[in-house]
């Protein structure tokens, strides 16, 4: 498949990303688009990083009216506590960047943090954030 390059539009971005994340086997990690307050390891959570939108210039034949959205995939491998859980973080981290990396879609990966703590609902997690430098419209994309 050829790559495809261009703006999406803002409300599309994560929806692109979560069906080229989504489980093909068993043992893949749950994608989650909208915000939760509670998960079952591994999974990745869509989010947005900050900054979350910043003005863009012209890029070869893409519009001078785009903006640059930070689309922040956030792999979570499990509870915070003593174990080999970074070894699963870095499993979620690859197979994340690999996903992304065969989409038809080109994904320019901005930057993975290294591996911290995530709280939800009163749980700590091991987490990486995984983001994305994505060329966005916030008018329909025609």
């Amino acid at each position: 498949m050829a790559a495809t390059t261009g703006l999406l539009h803002l409300t599309a971005v994560r929806d692109a990303a979560a069906a080229a994340l989504a489980p093909v086997a068993d043992t893949d990690p749950m994608v989650f688009v909208d915000a939760v307050d509670s998960l079952t390891p591994p999974a990745l959570l869509l989010d947005w990083a900050d900054p979350w939108l910043e003005p863009a210039h012209s890029i070869g034949a893409i519009r001078a009216c785009q903006w640059t959205a930070r689309l922040q995939i956030i792999c979570i491998a499990g509870r915070l506590e003593p174990g080999a859980g970074v070894d699963l973080l870095e499993q979620l981290v690859s197979l994340t960047v690999a996903r992304l990396e065969a989409d038809p879609y080109t994904w320019t990966l901005d930057s993975v943090s290294a591996p911290l703590q995530r709280d939800l609902a009163g749980i700590s997690y091991l987490a990486a954030n995984v983001v994305y430098a994505v060329p966005t419209s916030l008018r329909e994309v025609s």
